[in-house]
């Protein structure tokens, strides 16, 4: 793994020096990482679980955010590695490779099948840190949204401080679910729900962090959210199955 980015790269295949892309620009909800062998790219969304985690958890930022971020990338389909400098090829010249690959390529071409986008034995090595932190969260007594609905009805706080209180803790509750959400595809399937269930983070977060760990195993396996949740919601009763129930019908699940 490299410790650093070269700032300024020579393009390969042209005269043009470029910048390696660490992050989305302002306004853009995502950047993308190419194969440093071929014309492939992953795109990162700014709110991609694993890189707030990694920001929440290590700390880290800008370059080194990226650099720990892609070290945990599984290789390209065709071998080689994703890389922030795409190869040492510049922008312009990616985009007329892409559009001499679609002029030649073969429309029949099957979609290729799912592959996981994490180095797992990188990403494993992770595992304990993200637990520490999501536990140290909880144990730390934090107030959750019922302990500030609460607070708000009983009328200890008056509706401003209310919706201030709220939106922070939104924000706050948003690094943590990311965590747990890169946590649960480190578990997989086989482990995350039953670990959520047996560290009572649906009784701190309620039903949405079924939702949440759904989301982070279509990611990391490529099962979709609705087909987890219809497994995963026979686990389930009362309150919680209710939740998952009105969040399966309202986006095309049944029930």
């Amino acid at each position: 793994m490299v410790d650093t980015f070269q700032k300024e790269v020579q393009c390969k295949l042209c005269p043009d020096i470029f910048e390696p892309v660490i992050e989305p620009d302002e306004g853009q909800s995502s950047y993308p990482i190419y194969c440093s062998s071929c014309i492939l790219h992953l795109a990162v969304a700014r709110v991609n679980p694993v890189r707030i985690a990694l920001r929440e958890v290590l700390g880290v930022r800008g370059e080194a955010l990226a650099l720990a971020f892609q070290s945990l990338l599984a290789p390209c389909q065709c071998g080689g590695e994703f890389t922030h400098d795409a190869g040492g090829r510049c922008e312009k010249c990616l985009y007329k490779i892409e559009r001499e690959t679609r002029r030649v390529s073969n429309p029949t071409t099957k979609t290729v099948d799912f592959s996981c986008p994490w180095n797992m034995h990188e990403f494993k090595k992770l595992e304990a840190k993200f637990f520490e932190f999501i536990f140290q969260k909880i144990d730390s007594k934090e107030e959750s949204l019922k302990q500030l609905i609460e607070r708000f009805e009983s009328g200890q706080i008056d509706a401003e401080t209310y919706m201030e209180d709220l939106d922070s803790l939104r924000f706050r509750e948003s690094a943590q679910i990311s965590v747990i959400q890169a946590w649960a595809m480190i578990l997989g399937s086989e482990m995350a729900f039953r670990a959520a269930e047996e560290h009572e983070l649906v009784e701190r977060y309620g039903a949405r962090i079924l939702v949440s760990i759904a989301s982070a195993l279509e990611i990391s396996e490529g099962r979709a959210v609705l087909s987890t949740l219809a497994i995963e919601i026979k686990n389930w009763d009362g309150p919680v199955e209710r939740e998952l129930k009105t969040f399966m019908a309202k986006t095309g699940g049944g029930f």
